[in-house]
């Protein structure tokens, strides 16, 4: 019950934490939300294009072969009305909208104004949308009857047409679409308003001059508290276009890049040139010529003809094909993340099922923000689900990890109370540890409890193992002082070694910050007896702990006398060489212990306590490394399993005192 308490209170966090982090990148867009939007919005616009050629709306580009062939930009008024005149009376199109404008008065403007003044031919103007602009060229047109002037975007400046051009003020459109962050055209406001002057986009203005013929004014209401834009021509149908907190209008970008048809304005001005395609179509005239720089950034091309992007509108209006942005705090935005929130509560525990789910839901919710965005034109904000998502997971795995750390560390320490450290480590992390052994110089203490079996003598199981727990925490107390390592327990004393190799197969660092004090010093020469001085701490460290074992038990007879245990001493042995360590044992059980000819010898000199009646002997490898002041040479023995005598030394009196 309490793992799954602590599961539900992770998984709750974790919830927390998401939906912070998902309120922080909303209520920030400027921070990461726009990019992470407009990136992952471009991504699906490109995979999302038709290859179907749009023939309904046919783009006359004044390129750079109309430029070769009839001068340089700007044209003549009268080669402009030429072109106007060809269109309309040779070519037969149905509606023309002009992606250029005139700002001033020049020779031919007659006959221009001649060739504009029909109903089928729609003019345009730029409007600035800069906090101050300076610009103010021409007039601008008043081409919409608005309600709910309120909410229609403003303008401080404009580059409009010449008044004496215009033969009906309201058959005009901007072509001023808004630049992203990154540069990129993704929007434009579909009406806007300059100073008294308020005008429709040029794709909309020629979808209502197609609707009703008009060159009436077109009637324009905000409803939906300003989100969509209702026009409605004097006799057409209504239309509605859905709009962004900023009431600007998202370009579907439904036609992929060379999806229209392109003639030259250098065909339609050649007399001998027949053109089938744009008769009875469409028409939007415009410049693809880098030296006219119309051109804009796209999510769909890195330079793409201005006079591309309201086509793009044209054939969105012509389709009834809108992306309607839907708030965050819509309810099926809110409806989706409340499902992806509770689905946190049912998924599986584990990493790699974590990230399956991760996957399966990132999959499901990015599929479903697609559709609704390709299919229904819905445009719920695309990355804040699977944000949210991210986090969720994210934070799940941290917890796991962080729970899986303590858990591991205190693994650690109880592995640690059983195993050298370093073998520790290898049994946490490493996937099979099996028999393994390498050489060492190392320092052995072998301890026995004098008088255990008789202190054994007449008592139960738990007051023997009430007196082996005692003796066994104060000698292990020491070596732990004095930094060694305990190899293992016998029934009445224990085994020590000091030196132990670490991972990388060198010795252990012992530094001297909090370190026990020492009873003996290590010897200061470099060699001793071919035994490397480096190992002389070790051996001081060694000496040292056997000696502060008997003061320890000293000081805890009264325990001892109390329980009826009797007089408890210690016999101690100590030598230093060379020692295979490491684990030893079959498939079955493993142990970790250390071998050699060094480690025999400190059991025989640990026996010879008694016959000559000292507490703690060592052998000549380890008294060579202690400072010789502290020592005093018993004499050579005879030990079992040996062949030559050994020299035993002894700790002077006056050195078993700190």
């Amino acid at each position: 019950m309490k793992r799954v308490f602590e599961s539900l209170r992770g998984k709750l966090v974790a919830i927390l934490v998401a939906i912070i982090a998902t309120f922080i990148y909303l209520a920030f867009p400027q921070l990461l939300y726009n990019t992470a939007e407009h990136k992952v919005y471009d991504a699906l616009l490109s995979a999302a294009q038709s290859d179907v050629i749009e023939e309904r709306v046919v783009i006359v580009d004044i390129d750079e072969r109309s430029l070769a062939r009839h001068g340089a930009w700007p044209w003549p008024r009268a080669l402009v009305a030429r072109t106007v005149n060809e269109l309309i009376e040779r070519h037969k199109v149905t509606l023309l909208g002009l992606d250029i404008f005139f700002p001033e008065a020049r020779d031919g403007d007659r006959e221009l104004r001649a060739a504009l003044n029909r109903p089928n031919v729609v003019l345009s103007e730029t409007l600035d949308f800069a906090p101050d602009s300076i610009n103010r060229v021409g007039t601008p047109a008043h081409s919409v009857a608005l309600a709910g002037r309120e909410f229609a975007p403003r303008a401080s400046g404009y580059i409009a047409n010449d008044a004496r051009l215009l033969p009906r003020p309201a058959n005009v459109g901007h072509v001023s679409p808004l630049i992203d962050d990154d540069g990129r055209v993704r929007r434009i406001y579909p009406l806007a308003c300059v100073e008294r002057s308020c005008a429709l986009t040029l794709s909309l203005r020629m979808y209502a001059q197609l609707t009703h013929g008009s060159n009436d004014l077109v009637r324009a209401s905000y409803e939906n508290s300003g989100r969509t834009l209702r026009v409605a021509p004097v006799d057409g149908e209504p239309v509605s276009v859905p709009l962004d907190p900023q009431r600007a209008w998202i370009i579907p970008y439904r036609i992929a890049p060379g999806g229209f048809s392109v003639v030259s304005a250098a065909d339609v001005l050649d007399p001998a040139m027949s053109l089938p395609e744009i008769e009875n179509g469409i028409v939007l005239l415009g410049s693809s010529a880098l030296g006219i720089g119309d051109r804009v950034i796209t999510p769909l091309a890195k330079l793409s003809p201005g006079v591309e992007v309201h086509a793009q509108l044209l054939a969105a209006l012509l389709d009834r094909d809108f992306i309607a942005p839907v708030s965050p705090a819509s309810w099926p935005f809110l409806l989706l993340a409340a499902f992806v929130l509770v689905s946190c509560l049912f998924w599986p525990q584990g990493g790699k099922r974590q990230l399956l789910w991760l996957v399966l839901a990132l999959a499901v919710v990015g599929g479903l923000l697609t559709w609704l965005l390709l299919q229904r034109g819905l445009w719920l904000p695309l990355t804040p689900l699977p944000l949210m998502i991210f986090v969720l997971v994210l934070v799940s795995m941290l917890q796991q990890n962080f729970t899986l750390s303590e858990r591991m560390g205190r693994l650690r320490v109880q592995l640690n109370q059983f195993l050298p450290a370093s073998l520790a480590g290898r049994v946490l992390h490493d996937a099979k540890v099996g028999p393994e052994t390498a050489r060492h110089t190392m320092t052995v203490l072998i301890v026995d409890v004098r008088g255990f079996t008789a202190a054994s003598e007449g008592k139960t199981p738990e007051q023997i193992a009430e007196f082996a727990q005692k003796c066994f925490e104060l000698l292990s107390t020491e070596v732990a002082r004095y930094r060694g390592t305990i190899e293992k327990y016998t029934g009445d004393g224990l085994m020590a070694l000091w030196g132990v190799p670490t991972d990388d197969g060198r010795s252990q660092a012992r530094g001297r910050s909090g370190e026990a004090p020492l009873y003996v010093h290590p010897a200061e020469h470099a060699q001793h007896g071919g035994q490397d001085v480096a190992h002389a701490r070790y051996a001081a460290q060694a000496v040292s702990a056997g000696l502060a074992m008997q003061r320890a038990m000293a000081s805890t007879s009264d325990w001892f006398a109390e329980r009826g245990y009797g007089q408890v001493g210690l016999s101690i042995g100590l030598n230093t060489g060379p020692m295979s360590v490491g684990v030893y044992g079959g498939a079955a059980h493993l142990a970790w212990s250390a071998q050699g000819q060094a480690f025999n010898i400190a059991s025989r000199i640990e026996s010879l306590t008694r016959e000559l009646g000292h507490n703690l002997l060592m052998g000549e490898a380890t008294a060579l490394l202690i400072a010789p002041q502290s020592l005093q040479k018993l004499g050579e023995y005879q030990v079992k399993g040996v062949a030559e005598k050994i020299p035993v030394y002894g700790v002077n009196a006056e050195f078993n005192n700190i």
